[in-house]
């Protein structure tokens, strides 16, 4: 009898944990897309519509991808990436922003006809939020997202010359040569492409010489790269880490331009780089 009621009481709470993961996911997924901020009370004070995008980075307007919330700069028009995470396991649901360093608000969200409501605080200010609501002194900031739906391009025929916006393996492969600067939770990590095919990444520190700071640059590893199908590949030759020589990886492209380089890495994560030259 012991055992019986040892394994139904494991596969109650095996079952429970994959009805968690599920809403998770299922939640996550509703996330997706490009958002418009219609609705914004901070602290007791209601923003009109036609002033929010004077409030807001990107006019109130950003796009989802994955656990990513990508928006414009209004200091220098750069695409920026801020990082979220979800918590179906409580009640209201929880959601939780974050750069590499630090948890920058702690929130509540919820779902109601096809609109995103959400609540966050200010976490060097106040606890998570148990209620939807910023009322005058609770250091809470109240919004409601409307889903962007895309308009229907009318057809048209395209005059002799123009180049199509979704770009090809070849176009992504070009816009790639040269230098670019990304940073993770250990510093700056600079990458070469090279025309010829190979790569080259540098790690970047902060070192205190003659009582001055300056910046030293060590080599991590070297390689051959290639874009095939989207796919950013990188094929390990050298390596400070020598579980990678040999290896292959795969990075997704998301955007490029001529500044910036949106992607996800091979564990799923999204990551910015910038052009240096």
């Amino acid at each position: 009898m012991i055992r019986c009621s040892c394994l139904l009481l494991l596969t109650s709470i095996l079952a429970s944990e994959t009805v968690v993961a599920a809403d998770q996911g299922s939640d996550l997924q509703k996330f997706q897309g490009k958002w418009k901020v219609v609705e914004l009370v901070e602290d007791g004070k209601v923003v009109p519509e036609e002033a929010i995008r004077d409030w807001l980075p990107s006019g109130g307007q950003f796009e989802i991808a994955q656990n990513a919330i990508i928006f414009v700069s209004p200091h220098d028009g750069n695409k920026q990436v801020k990082l979220f995470s979800l918590d179906a396991t409580q009640y209201p649901k929880g959601i939780d922003l974050s750069t590499r360093e630090k948890t920058d608000g702690s929130g509540i969200y919820r779902f109601d006809n096809g609109k995103l409501i959400i609540c966050f605080s200010d976490p060097d200010e106040s606890k998570r939020p148990t209620e939807f609501s910023a009322k005058r002194g609770s250091k809470r900031l109240l919004m409601t997202l409307q889903r962007i739906v895309p308009e229907p391009i009318p057809a048209k025929k395209e005059p002799l010359g123009t180049t199509a916006k979704v770009l090809t393996d070849a176009q992504v492969t070009e816009m790639l040569k040269g230098s670019w600067r990304y940073t993770d939770r250990i510093g700056a990590l600079f990458v070469t492409f090279n025309a010829d095919g190979s790569f080259r990444t540098v790690r970047e520190v902060k070192e205190i010489r003659l009582f001055q700071k300056v910046f030293v640059q060590s080599p991590v590893s070297t390689g051959k790269w290639s874009v095939a199908k989207g796919k950013l590949r990188f094929h390990i030759q050298t390596s400070v880490h020598p579980d990678r020589i040999n290896k292959l990886f795969e990075f997704n492209v998301r955007s490029i331009s001529e500044r910036d380089f949106i992607f996800v890495d091979y564990l799923g994560r999204v990551g910015q780089a910038s052009k240096v030259r």
